[in-house]
């Protein structure tokens, strides 16, 4: 199933060290957000996808998400399987709980290292470690949402941190995250074999803990999901050049191929090497215990 990926803004409250995002400025209106939908819903032959809403910090403009599941959600003959935002989950805008009550399909994931010491390159405007204020809202947001369900979190990982993985994931679950995704810095930071051989190593044991009853309930995704090799990321983009959105190439007829926006294949010159690393560890988790429980 494709899923869209629908940028909001390019504002960021954070100047992460890792961040490889040269658009800091760039705004959208809710004119550009409607339109772009309209077209994703007309040029989707299956009418059936996910969303993500991404930026810089897509909840600093809340307000176009919330107009934009609105909008969505009352389209007839359209599913939308999920909304994902993807937040540095700092900030819980006003009426933000009361939004994810009323949308059950809304998931809240926060990127944030693993431990306190992982998570030293996201730092906020006021040269701060993002960690405290993260691992609060997150508190918040289980207590206000009675559990963890739609609660995520993403680890970003670099040679600076990727040697200490496996305490971070133990750190996170027993603060109580369930589902977590591990992500790879791909442009900003050389990803050398020492890194991949700590990817590898660290992952197993995780792997090895679930096998060992030691992590009830834990989803993580590089574990029970092979991401296909054959998914290109487009970045889509509007007259005067600025991306609004993102597909993974699985929809044959989409917006990609309407013409209506420029839609920009993206490579990564170490994709391989990411591709080789997530398979070994998703290898070893199926043949170490299979799928584990996912929320």
């Amino acid at each position: 199933m494709e899923r869209y990926v629908i940028h909001v803004t390019k504002e960021c409250n954070m100047k992460c060290t890792y961040c490889y995002e040269k658009d800091k400025v760039s705004t959208y209106t809710w004119n550009e957000v409607e339109k772009l939908i309209d077209n994703l819903v007309k040029h989707n032959k299956e009418k059936r996808f996910g969303i993500e809403f991404l930026g810089g910090e897509p909840l600093l403009a809340f307000d176009l998400i919330e107009k934009s599941v609105e909008y969505m959600e009352a389209i007839p003959n359209v599913e939308v399987d999920s909304y994902g935002i993807t937040t540095n989950g700092t900030i819980v805008p006003e009426g933000f709980v009361d939004f994810m009550k009323k949308y059950p399909k809304v998931f809240w994931a926060a990127s944030m290292d693993g431990t306190k010491d992982m998570n030293q390159l996201r730092i906020m405007d006021i040269k701060q470690n993002s960690y405290d204020t993260v691992i609060e809202n997150f508190k918040l947001l289980a207590r206000e949402l009675g559990g963890v369900n739609r609660l995520s979190i993403h680890l970003v990982t670099h040679p600076y941190n990727v040697h200490k993985l496996s305490l971070g994931i133990d750190h996170l679950y027993k603060i109580g995250f369930r589902s977590m995704g591990i992500g790879t810095v791909e442009s900003t930071i050389i990803i050398d074999d020492d890194y991949c051989k700590h990817y590898i190593e660290q992952l197993k044991i995780v792997s090895d803990k679930i096998k060992n009853g030691e992590y009830s309930n834990l989803y993580i995704d590089v574990l029970n999901n092979l991401k296909p090799r054959s998914d290109t990321r487009y970045y889509i983009k509007d007259e005067s050049g600025k991306i609004i959105a993102e597909s993974y190439g699985r929809a044959k007829e989409d917006i990609t191929s309407a013409q209506i926006y420029k839609a920009q294949a993206v490579s990564s010159p170490i994709s391989s090497k990411i591709e080789d690393i997530r398979e070994a560890v998703y290898s070893y988790h199926q043949s170490n215990v299979g799928k584990s429980y996912a929320i």
